[in-house]
């Protein structure tokens, strides 16, 4: 299955689906604050807790530099652009990760985005 008909099959599969994801998925309200998060997600970004990522900024998990193209991206898949690239970040304990970003916009019932799914798929090579 392609990856935008994998993201849109996702955007419409119950949060207790998406929470047991292998992947990171995240649910981004329309100012980029993170509203949601699976399981496998805080687990592969070496986080505590839901409480860690709810309410803050997307992109602030990401490398500083990197901030600038990632609100671009968001505000691209804001507009029903999905957005695919890859980025590597260290993880809360140290460890460095590549990861192979999705953004897509999730439309409410009356066709209008309401959020933005943001799924992180770890891509890291292994030695």
């Amino acid at each position: 299955m392609p990856q935008d008909d994998l993201v849109t099959h996702a955007m419409h599969r119950p949060l207790s689906e998406l929470r047991d994801s292998p992947d990171c998925v995240k649910l981004l309200n329309r100012s980029g604050r993170i509203s949601f998060m699976g399981e496998q997600g805080l687990a592969a970004m070496e986080l505590d807790s839901l409480s860690d990522v709810v309410g803050k900024q997307w992109w602030d998990f990401w490398p500083a530099k990197q901030g600038a193209v990632l609100k671009q991206r968001f505000e691209a898949a804001l507009t029903g652009e999905v957005q695919q690239f890859q980025l590597m970040r260290t993880m809360a304990q140290g460890g460095q990760q590549t990861w192979t970003v999705t953004l897509s916009a999730v439309p409410g019932l009356d066709g209008a985005v309401t959020s933005v799914l943001a799924v992180s798929q770890d891509v890291t090579q292994v030695p």
